[in-house]
């Protein structure tokens, strides 16, 4: 909206002439800004390269097709708008500021081929680029779930013994976790991820699946008077919080 209205302003303050030598500048220092990021992105990696050798650092080395895209990423807007604005429109002498609106004009204009022309590109661009797939975050949150899944484990002996719980209990909480450390261990690899991923669907499903049958066996005790409107109420609000849980995990996975 901002450039919208700057824009059309400069334009009224420039005659035919100004107006085709802002379009001339527009074009240039368009090259030239796409020029220098390209440059400076694959100058830099380079320099890197040169004064760093530690093994470390070639593990983050980015591909060059990663390196065109982020050249291609690199568009202008509000930073740019706003130092242009921030040109005063008279000088102390009270006169107007000496080609303000060319300046405001060629950033505008810098502006909107970025946005556009290198907005239109960067799909296929991407596309192009054929980047593999971020797992940073997948790889954290097993990280996560895998270390306290383990000190759970290991302090599940001495919280049971402190609370007092059935040692049964204690074995079936034991055997749950040691499953679902299984499951961790094993999204390493790609189809065992896939594999795993198809148990944790599969396995909700069938819970959410087996809910239903839980909730027609109560009301059919209820109908044959055999439990009563109380602990008909109080199964079914159990029910009810089962099944918001293992939905919310269903829309997660």
């Amino acid at each position: 909206m901002l450039v919208g209205l700057e824009l059309q302003s400069a334009v009224r303050g420039l005659t035919s002439v100004a107006l085709a030598r802002g379009a001339v500048a527009v074009a240039a220092a368009t090259a030239v800004i796409i020029g220098v990021r390209f440059a400076w992105i694959f100058a830099s990696t380079y320099l890197i390269r040169l004064l760093d050798r530690r093994s470390q650092q070639r593990l983050r080395r980015a591909s060059a097709r990663s390196r065109v895209m982020s050249g291609v990423a690199g568009f202008r807007g509000a930073v740019s708008l706003a130092a242009a604005l921030a040109v005063p429109q008279v000088v102390a002498s009270g006169e107007p500021f000496p080609d303000r609106d060319m300046i405001i004009f060629v950033t505008t204009g810098v502006i909107v081929v970025t946005l556009v022309l290198q907005g239109l590109l960067l799909p296929r661009v991407v596309r192009w680029a054929r980047l593999p797939r971020d797992t940073a975050v997948e790889e954290e949150r097993r990280l996560a779930e895998t270390r306290a899944t383990e000190e759970a484990l290991a302090a599940l002996p001495e919280v049971a013994v402190h609370l007092g719980t059935d040692p049964q209990v204690a074995d079936r909480l034991r055997l749950e976790y040691q499953e679902h450390l299984h499951v961790l261990h094993t999204n390493g690899e790609d189809d065992n991820d896939e594999r795993a991923q198809r148990f944790d669907q599969q396995y909700t499903a069938l819970r959410l699946a087996l809910l239903t049958r839980k909730r027609a066996t109560v009301v059919r005790l209820r109908d044959e008077r055999r439990i009563d409107d109380i602990v008909l109420r109080q199964i079914q609000n159990t029910l009810d919080i089962e099944e918001v849980r293992l939905s919310r995990r269903e829309a997660i996975e």
